[in-house]
């Protein structure tokens, strides 16, 4: 299903996918802009490249879609995870459920997820 969404800085109607979050392809479209303006402006590797003003103009559009990296995508990209994997026998204990309630605190804290491995044990 696709919904019609107007833009302030395009001439004429753009095309959104309404049951998907945006992309930087979407903010790029919003800000009126290339897609390598979004990654620098995003990735805060602007200065000297885009101008003060592109720049706000990105970072409004981004705002303005509810724009958030794709984790997943820029981790593959980096060829890293920051995946943490906990094993545990089960959680059906309390023990072992604050266990992975706790290490998912963490590793939130620190940018890494967790996947959690029932042991057959």
């Amino acid at each position: 299903m696709c919904a019609v969404r107007t833009s302030r800085r395009r001439s004429g109607p753009t095309v959104a996918r309404s049951s998907t979050r945006p992309t930087s392809r979407d903010v790029a479209q919003a800000a009126g802009v290339s897609q390598a303006a979004v990654s620098l402006v995003l990735g805060d590797k602007w200065r000297g490249r885009v101008s003060e003003t592109t720049a706000e103009r990105v970072r409004e559009a981004a705002r303005d879609l509810g724009y958030r990296p794709n984790l997943a995508a820029r981790n593959l990209r980096l060829g890293h995870t920051r995946t943490v994997l906990l094993v545990v026998p089960a959680l059906t204990t309390e023990f072992f459920a604050g266990v992975y309630t706790g290490a998912a605190r963490v590793a939130a804290d620190h940018g890494f997820g967790v996947v959690l491995y029932p042991s057959p044990e």
